[in-house]
């Protein structure tokens, strides 16, 4: 590659990480918005794509939020009453929402789905496509390269 290559190359990955830090930050002022932690936000937002009854473990694998967090956040939530544990299969533990929990994700997570939907509807089905598909590229070899570290 050449120097100048190089160089756009470098910036626009520069500005491609900016733009996913600037969004995590979105996001955690958005948890704060609405007066939730960060470990909050992220279970709350996983329980309502997965649904009442996920197993404890999806929640740490899908919220990006440590096991430990997650513990903490959930006896937290148990607290506000909108969560209670039951058995799950195995030594699996299921997460189930009371409605207290259903109207708390309505009134937060609920909100910011409905705007991150709105906002992806103003982009063309082809561009919808590109995003996702460039987004799962990227991650895809992520992943397979942290696990090569």
């Amino acid at each position: 590659m050449m120097k100048d290559e190089e160089s756009v190359m470098a910036n626009l990955f520069e500005t491609y990480n900016q733009i996913i830090c600037e969004m995590g930050v979105d996001y955690h002022n958005a948890a704060v918005q609405l007066g939730l932690s960060d470990s909050e936000f992220n279970i709350l937002y996983t329980l309502y794509i997965e649904g009442s009854g996920t197993n404890q473990s999806v929640l740490y694998k899908k919220s990006g939020v440590a096991r430990s967090t997650v513990n903490s956040a959930i006896r937290k939530m148990e607290g506000k009453e909108w969560i209670y544990l039951v058995p799950g299969t195995g030594r699996n533990t299921r997460v189930m929402l009371t409605a207290a929990g259903e109207a708390a994700i309505a009134q937060t997570v609920g909100r910011i789905v409905d705007i991150e939907k709105q906002i992806f509807s103003d982009f063309s089905e082809e561009e919808q496509q590109t995003l996702i598909r460039l987004n799962r590229h990227f991650e895809t070899h992520f992943k397979e390269a942290i696990k090569k570290l």
